[in-house]
């Protein structure tokens, strides 16, 4: 992890993106891939960002008449596989298990952007049921 520069409490991660040095760390201990991908994507975007998107810009197919959401940035999706990657490489050198693991990264922050989306609505729900009362 030598190659992320510290500066004034803020991490590089590469091409222009910084993110808090005290997140960072704690990210570094986060136990399995899908849960760092997943705090590593809401620190690259915040939730604000990731609840208006999809990772590919592609309309879902479960519903009919489904606009599609504006694509994450692929430059910040490649900074996401870079830092799993280094994580992984870390853990092992077998090429196929890096592979194979690095291949679920769109999955972990789908699967994000859908908590972030529930969680948005269960709150509008609370709301509205508050405000009836």
């Amino acid at each position: 992890m030598d190659k992320y520069i510290l500066d004034n409490g803020k991490v590089h991660l590469g091409s222009g993106i910084w993110v808090d040095e005290e997140k960072w760390h704690q990210l570094q201990v986060t136990r399995g891939d899908s849960k760092y991908t997943k705090n590593l994507a809401v620190m690259i975007w915040g939730t604000d960002v990731l609840k208006n998107r999809s990772v590919t810009g592609v309309a879902t197919k479960k519903k009919k008449d489904a606009v599609p959401k504006p694509p994450l940035s692929p430059h910040k999706l490649s900074i996401v596989r870079e830092c799993l990657y280094d994580r992984i490489a870390q853990e092992t050198v077998d090429e196929t298990e890096i592979a194979q693991r690095l291949s679920k990264v769109n999955k972990y922050i789908c699967e994000k952007i859908m908590d972030i989306n529930k969680s948005c609505k269960n709150e509008e729900r609370r709301e509205a049921k508050y405000n009836l009362q």
